[in-house]
């Protein structure tokens, strides 16, 4: 930086016979040996804060040695400031005739100049001086010749005057010059304020006439610019940062307005261009061109970071110095895109290379200065920039070696994104972690022919050998990319070295370096996987681990855990296709699996997913079945040695396994049918799965899927007898060669014994026509089912029962009469409510009056092939619910039609339930049954009596459990009474009945639609009296109408009757009351209609009823052919109310209103259709 010039004029001249000559040069030497200035404080009118300048070097030279002529266009500080004037005068006489004379053409001299500064004229008084240095009169002014310069040359309040007195030579008096270098520094501090002001108006002027014609930006640019170098030489950065600010809005406010006829062509067309430090101002003329006007857009905004980089770098703000760098590289580097043609062969990646290191190599070197104030606390932000930085500067050489061919174009040698990136023309591009690959511009990798060839080659001596040489190449980009994960791991952005670590893996496998390659795969990929980030780069890592383990014959099961975790990452990317040498990759790890001779057993692998399909098994060729869907995520097709599905049953805990033997899964959704030699039936719970490749066993828990299935077992019934069921359950003693023999009581109700089965084991009969059982064990049940002929005349019937069996002392004899419940317990109505896109079944489900039901479930279900789809209201998983004939359930289910199968098929309703009465009783039976005889009576006439009154167990059907209920009822029978509880609480209860009925889906149902809107806006007020216009109107739908035939010609134009009814204490009905339509379901049919309010208050709006007219002249053959059709019908608006307000006065009127009967029908009605 240039000195800030002070001049100096000597009086009288010097001359080698003067005794003043030396007195003149000690004071010179004197006032030189106390700069630079200090500590000078600047307070401005234009500025609210006080600015204090450190320093400021000073040039004290001779006034005749300053030239005269003056720049607007250089810093304030290139013309003087302060001019001294040091005189030497004693006597007064001397000052009158000679000095005062002499320092008035000094001035004049100075005023000719017309620049602004600040006069001095410095009174030196010899050593020994006899005049009075310090006398004051009685006034307090100066006496002698320095009261006189003062009373001369002194302008208002402003002291221009000052004396000096000399010390003897050799002689150090520190208090000989503080008053002379203060008022030197007063004197330019004033000067120095007058000079900005000046400027700084001249700056606004020269803003203001940019819409005049002539105007130009690069001479308005050196104006401003000198307020920036002026504040610059004074120590003041901060000041001339915000004029380059100011600066640089101004040039975007420029390019926003397309307006650039003051600069040459964008440029980088320089020899040298593209490899000139971004950070010096002095590689090019840079002010020349602004002068000139013929600076063009590369070069102005170089220039422009360049001393706004400066700057920030004398203010110890490194890290702002570096991301301004980051951010101006690649909105530059964009811009040149725009021109790339024109720029010789790889300029971009040229520059960038060259700015990214010239900006990181100046912010080192400014780093490792003293920092103001010892603060150090930026230089981590400034690590984290500073890795970036080389990181893009890295990536540039990545691009020239794939260019060039020392490295290959595949991955981990390409960006992420494709290598052109569309760029905006309009917004600039910054760098960041997650874009840093993808947003350094890069050249496209081009062939060579004619027109490339004439391209100019990049300037970059580095970046040239390296294209030139590949061991060069290869050693700049091994070193810059350590650079860049030294850089980032000082940082701690781990993250961010994983490209730079995938890089340097990729170039150890150019360079056959396998052991290394080994080495640093298996480290990234653990760095890969702690980061939890990066499928892409742990795929690539393990495939080159693979590779060179193949290479250094490394196998085991060190090789089994690389290929495992291979297969981990290789899963398909949605919208990618696989690479031909990792898919072969892929199909060498398969069969080096297949080939493993341990059994390894590899949990939750998600190169594979298995899903079992459907909720009940199947049968195929007497074998149970289960359908599943294993879905391969690899590109390739994979045979599995088998597939395997584990079921266990949530009580037995025993498991039953469905498998299939070698499989072939192709990439994507396979269906896979898995069958079991296990014979068995009930509910079981999906457990795990397993895929088999070889001694690789690729296992699944599955029981967190919560999926359980039915297992059937293959039941052939030619008939469906009805039957009874007849439980004899033994107590202590067993019984032998028991016969059982049944006979009705009823009239017309036959059983047949020798169809009697006792598990499925036919019984057979014997001589006296008895069904013979044999041996029962103590505690031992047996269950016998017995067909019966013929119907009941009532729900109930009786049976005879006679049971014989044989003791020691002879036959025994059993004999009981039971009655039958041959009806069902419960009554199911339905009611239904059709809409155009579905129909909503509504069940009643109530029990009889004797009988109170706990129903588990009510389920309507659409079997296979069906053209319907049912969704229950109820939520599954709901608790049983108790139901008594005043409370039934309400069951709703939505049906709607698919588009495919079969629409005339029936649905089923299934109801799960059990009769309160069965749950006491069974459960009291087997309590009873575990007591001794002794004990039994007492505890038996007891319950007896407290299941006769129903108040006593009512609270069992709210959830109270039966041994709660009777551990009260029974807390004074003692021990009886505790066993007995205790019994009751292990009781089984009797298994779940299920009902099953068929429904058929209701069909050639006409459905017409209908709305009743006022016609008013909402906020017009109703009254009571006052006539009322309603729109009506009715849209008809044929969804359920064409089934199960197609529509007959008289059922196309069959015509349809609306009446709208209403209540005579709310509306009347002023006109048509009722017409017939021809129904379209193409087209809505619309009628006007008025009513009149009848009262006050809110009022619903009134039914309207649709049926069909009959056809004309009552022919029974047009009835007969669309008597199948029914009219089904709903108001849209059905809960809509009308707010009506009371009338202001009453007013009678008389309606008419029509007989009975007078109704037109037939051929009348052709005159009131709608």
């Amino acid at each position: 930086m240039p000195l800030t010039t002070i001049t100096y004029t000597l009086h009288p001249t010097p001359s080698p016979a003067s005794s003043s000559s030396s007195v003149l040069h000690n004071a010179v030497a004197g006032i030189k040996a106390h700069l630079p200035l200090r500590n000078l404080h600047w307070k401005s009118s234009s500025r609210t804060s006080l600015r204090t300048i450190q320093e400021v070097d000073i040039d004290l030279v001779d006034l005749g040695e300053v030239t005269s002529l003056r720049d607007k266009n250089v810093s304030v500080l290139d013309s003087p400031l302060v001019n001294m004037c040091l005189v030497v005068c004693e006597d007064g006489e001397v000052y009158k005739s000679q000095t005062r004379n002499f320092i008035r053409d000094w001035l004049s001299l100075l005023a000719a100049r017309r620049t602004p500064h600040a006069p001095l004229i410095v009174l030196v008084n010899p050593p020994n001086s006899a005049a009075d240095k310090s006398g004051k009169t009685v006034w307090g002014k100066d006496k002698g010749v320095l009261g006189k310069l003062k009373a001369d040359f002194n302008v208002g309040k402003r002291d221009r005057c000052v004396q000096l007195n000399l010390p003897p030579p050799g002689v150090n008096d520190p208090a000989a010059w503080p008053e002379l270098i203060n008022k030197l520094k007063e004197c330019f501090v004033i000067a120095f304020d007058s000079a900005i002001l000046e400027r700084e108006d001249e700056v606004k002027r020269g803003e203001a006439q940019r819409v005049m014609v002539g105007w130009n930006f690069c001479t308005w640019f050196l104006l401003k610019e000198s307020l920036a170098q002026s504040f610059e030489g004074v120590n003041l950065p901060e000041d001339s940062l915000i004029i380059y600010e100011e600066l640089e809005a101004a040039f975007i406010q420029v390019l926003k307005e397309q307006n650039l006829s003051w600069f040459g062509k964008l440029g980088a067309t320089g020899s040298r261009d593209d490899s000139l430090p971004v950070l010096n101002t002095t590689m090019k003329p840079y002010r020349e061109m602004l002068r000139s006007s013929s600076i063009s857009v590369f070069d102005f905004r170089i220039y422009l970071f360049a001393r706004q980089g400066i700057l920030l770098g004398k203010l110890g703000r490194i890290t702002e110095v570096a991301k301004r760098g980051q951010w101006f590289v690649a909105s530059l580097a964009n811009r040149l895109r725009e021109n790339e043609a024109d720029l010789a062969e790889h300029f971009i990646e040229s520059w960038t290379y060259t700015a990214c290191m010239d900006i990181v190599s100046k912010c080192d070197q400014w780093a490792r200065l003293e920092r103001p104030n010892n603060d150090y606390s930026g230089l981590t932000a400034y690590e984290s920039v500073r890795s970036e930085l080389l990181d893009i500067a890295r990536i540039q050489v990545e691009h020239l070696g794939v260019s060039s061919g020392h490295l290959p174009s595949t991955y981990p040698f390409q960006s992420f994104q494709s290598a052109s990136v569309p760029q905006s023309s309009t917004s600039d591009v910054l760098f960041d972690e997650s874009t840093l690959a993808s947003s350094v511009p890069s050249s496209p990798v081009v062939p060579i022919d004619s027109s490339s060839t004439s391209r100019p080659q990049m300037s970059n001596s580095i970046l040239l050998a390296a294209i030139a040489d590949r061991s060069n190449f290869f050693a700049l980009y091994r070193d810059l990319t350590l650079k860049v994960i030294a850089a980032y791991r000082k940082c701690a952005k781990n993250l961010s070295c994983i490209r730079p670590l995938t890089n340097l893996l990729g170039l150890a496998v150019i360079l056959d370096q396998w052991d290394e390659a080994y080495t640093q795969a298996q480290e990234l990929a653990k760095e890969c996987q702690e980061l939890g980030v990066w499928d892409r780069v742990v795929k690539y890592a393990l495939g080159v681990a693979l590779k060179a383990s193949k290479k250094l014959d490394k196998d085991g099961m060190e090789w089994g855990e690389l290929a495992i975790g291979y297969l981990e990452v290789s899963v398909r990317e949605t919208g990618k296709t696989g690479d031909g040498d990792e898919d072969e990759l892929l199909k060498e790890v398969i069969e080096g699996l297949k080939k493993v001779n341990e059994v390894w057993n590899v949990e939750g692998h998600r190169s594979f997913s298995i899903r079992l399909l459907g909720k009940e098994t199947k049968i195929d060729r007497n074998e149970i079945t289960v359908d599943v869907e294993i879905t391969n995520e690899l590109d390739i097709d994979v045979e599995a040695d088998g597939v395997e599905v584990r079921l266990s049953h949530p009580h037995s805990g025993g498991v039953v396994h469905f498998s299939a033997k070698e499989t072939s899964l192709h990439p994507g959704v396979n269906l896979i049918r898995l069958s079991s030699s296990t014979s068995t039936h009930g509910i079981y719970n999906l457990q795990s799965a397993s895929l088999f490749l070889g001694q690789l066993n690729f296992n699944y828990d599955l029981k967190d899927s919560g999926r359980s299935v039915i297992i059937r077992r293959d039941e052939v019934k030619l008939t469906d007898d009805t039957l009874v069921i007849l439980d004899i359950k033994n107590g202590q003693v067993d019984l032998q060669e028991v016969r059982v023999n049944l006979t009705s009581l009823t009239r017309g109700v036959g059983f047949i014994l020798e169809d009697a089965k006792w598990d499925e084991t036919n019984l057979t009969l014997n001589d006296e026509g008895l069904i013979t059982i044999g041996d029962i064990r103590a505690e031992e049940t047996v269950r016998i089912s017995i067909p019966y002929t013929g119907l009941p005349p009532t729900d109930y019937m009786r049976a005879h029962i006679m049971l014989l069996h044989n003791t020691d002392k002879g036959v025994r004899q059993w004999v009981d009469v039971q009655t039958i419940d041959t009806g069902l317990p419960l009554t199911i109505n339905v009611q239904d409510f059709f809409r155009p896109d579905c129909l909503l079944s509504h069940f009643t489900v109530s029990p009889d009056d004797k009988e109170i039901l706990r129903i588990a479930s009510a389920a309507l279900i659409a079997p296979d092939g069906s053209g319907y789809e049912v969704e229950s209201c109820r939520k599954q998983g709901g608790g049983p619910i108790v139901s008594v004939a005043s409370q039934p359930l309400s069951f709703l289910f939505k049906i709607r039609r698919k588009k495919d199968g079969d629409p005339v098929s029936s649905l089923n309703l299934r109801i799960k339930y059990r009769q309160i009465d069965e749950e006491i009783r069974s459960s009291v039976t087997d309590a009873l049954r575990s007591l001794s005889p002794t004990s039994r009576s007492s505890i038996e006439r007891a319950v007896r009596e407290i299941l006769a009154d129903r108040s006593k167990w009512r609270s069992y059907l709210i959830g109270e459990s039966l041994e709660e209920i009777f551990r009260y009822e029974l807390k004074d029978m003692g021990d009886s009474g505790l066993a007995f509880c205790e019994s009751i609480k292990s009781a089984t209860l009797p298994e779940w009945r299920s009902l099953e009925i068929p429904v058929d889906v209701p069909q050639r149902r006409l459905l017409t639609a209908i709305s009743l809107t006022p016609t008013l806006s909402p906020s017009t007020s109703i009254y009571q009296g006052r006539p009322l216009a309603f729109l009506l109107k009715l849209s008809t739908s044929s969804q359920w109408m064409g089934l199960p035939s197609e529509l007959t010609k008289e059922e196309k134009t069959q015509r349809l009757v609306y009446d709208v009814q209403v209540n005579p204490e709310d509306w009347i009905v002023l006109g048509k009351k009722k017409a017939y339509f021809v129904p379209d379901p193409e087209k809505d049919v619309s009628v006007e209609i008025v009513l009149l309010p009848t009262r006050a208050g809110t009022i619903f709006l009134p039914n309207v009823a649709i049926y069909p007219l009959d056809s004309p002249g009552g022919s029974s053959e047009g009835q007969a052919k669309i008597q199948g059709v029914l009219c089904e019908s709903y108001m849209k608006n059905a809960a809509q109310t009308v707010r009506v307000l009371p009338a202001k006065k009453e007013v009678t009127v008389l309606v008419p209103v029509p007989l009975p009967g007078a109704v037109p029908i037939g051929e009348q009605w052709e005159g009131v259709r709608a």
